[in-house]
């Protein structure tokens, strides 16, 4: 796959101070390290496409993290690598090619590839529909995981408008949720995860909730929407809409760059799974985990990453056998720093947290190492019970993006193991 430009990313405007393009006070705040300065910007992407050789900030990299990752501090099971974006080259890497788990930085994979075939403006659709002149009403799930209780009445008002026509006093509600395939652990989930770290992947869900039925629960709250506005409800229950019913109502949730906000800031596994569904949906492939799973490879090759079969069991990066490796990884956010990725750019500008500033990485970076860094890293976290991951990018002193990704296996997730990654992230900017 050819190489395209290098996009400097908005968030990472304040470490542009490090080569003098920018005023150190903007990375004072999450608001002003996203603040545009456009002259800067593209003379730095333009300076970074001119130079392809090793620089002095890439060798320091590589020569302090080889001296810094010790199996003392990470163990026998870390993988780590650093990428320059510009040139595509691998500033460092550690055991880059052995298999780790990613835990929840598999969502920069959901991400591109919802972003990549949907685009960050597509709103998923919620429906109801009725069966002809009948009393039964159906609730068609798209797979919206921001549908609220305030979309819900816009339902019921529009629903209440058309049967306003007739003479319909009682209805019957039903929720569609056939969207998606039947619920069940993902391989390599255990089952305490539901409902304690996920629910179970269904096509409606209000609010968020963690219902065991999340289906049943949205069609309740809609039923109670109707019932407010003076409509008898008789029967709540689950049925698939009558081919060619009709729709009488619909809304759409929020925008899919908003989602994916929400998703990558607070490391939301609801919202992975549904989204690893719909991307299988849209990619031709059926809503189960197989068919996720042959979708998301399909998709994530058409950027020109290539995983091996079966690497990811999920979404959301739950499972025990979730297998990336960290040059793997790399590349996903190397790919995600490519100017044409237009459709990439909310994953550029706002939506993986920012060392010290937000989301998972807001109290992170607290270290007497890794304090430099804040507000000069932007990254995503991963933590299962013996894991912790962190993948993003950064500049180096020599004013160029570097991704990377560093991988621990074997260790439980303590704030000490956590504070050292952050200090390998911040040898990548140079501060430290």
């Amino acid at each position: 796959m050819p190489r395209r430009a290098v996009l400097v990313p908005v968030v990472l405007l304040a470490s542009l101070s490090v080569v003098g393009l920018a005023d150190p006070s903007a990375a004072s705040s999450p608001a002003s390290a996203r603040t545009a300065v456009t002259a800067a910007v593209s003379g730095a992407a333009s300076a970074a496409r001119t130079v392809a050789a090793p620089t002095a900030a890439d060798r320091r990299i590589a020569a302090m993290l080889s001296a810094r990752a010790t199996v003392a501090r990470f163990g026998t099971q870390y993988s780590g690598t650093v990428i320059d974006v510009a040139s595509n080259r691998v500033v460092w890497s550690y055991k880059g090619r052995v298999p780790r788990r990613p835990a929840s930085t598999t969502k920069l994979v959901t991400a591109t590839n919802a972003l990549s075939l949907y685009g960050p403006g597509y709103r998923f659709t919620t429906t109801v529909k009725r069966s002809g002149a009948s009393s039964a009403l159906y609730l068609v799930g798209a797979g919206d995981p921001s549908l609220s209780g305030t979309d819900l009445a816009a339902l019921a008002d529009q629903t209440i408008a058309q049967l306003k026509l007739g003479s319909v006093r009682t209805v019957r509600v039903y929720a569609d949720d056939h969207l998606f395939a039947r619920p069940s652990l993902a391989d390599g989930w255990k089952a305490g995860y539901v409902p304690a770290d996920v629910r179970w992947v269904r096509a409606l869900v209000v609010n968020g909730h963690h219902a065991q039925d999340t289906s049943l629960d949205a069609a309740a709250a809609f039923a109670q929407k109707l019932t407010n506005r003076g409509l008898k409800v008789s029967t709540v229950g689950r049925a698939i809409a009558v081919k060619g019913a009709p729709v009488i109502a619909k809304v759409q949730g929020d925008t899919l760059a908003s989602i994916v906000q929400q998703m990558m800031l607070v490391s939301d596994n609801d919202h992975a799974e549904a989204l690893h569904r719909l991307v299988a949906r849209k990619a031709g492939y059926s809503t189960s985990w197989l068919g996720a799973r042959q979708a998301q490879r399909v998709v994530l090759a058409r950027d020109g990453v290539l995983l091996p079969v079966a690497t990811l069991r999920d979404g959301s990066g739950l499972s025990r056998l979730d297998r990336l490796t960290s040059t793997q990884l790399a590349r996903v956010v190397d790919n995600i720093l490519e100017s044409q990725q237009d459709d990439l750019a909310v994953l550029r500008n706002g939506a993986l947290p920012v060392a010290g500033r937000t989301g998972t990485l807001a109290h992170r970076f607290a270290t007497p190492q890794s304090r430099c860094a804040v507000g000069r890293v932007v990254a995503k976290t991963g933590t299962l019970s013996d894991t912790v991951t962190l993948a993003g990018y950064t500049y180096g002193t020599d004013g160029r993006l570097k991704a990377f990704a560093f991988m621990v296996d074997g260790l439980a997730p303590s704030a000490t193991l956590r504070g050292r990654v952050d200090m390998l992230a911040a040898t990548v900017n140079g501060c430290y």
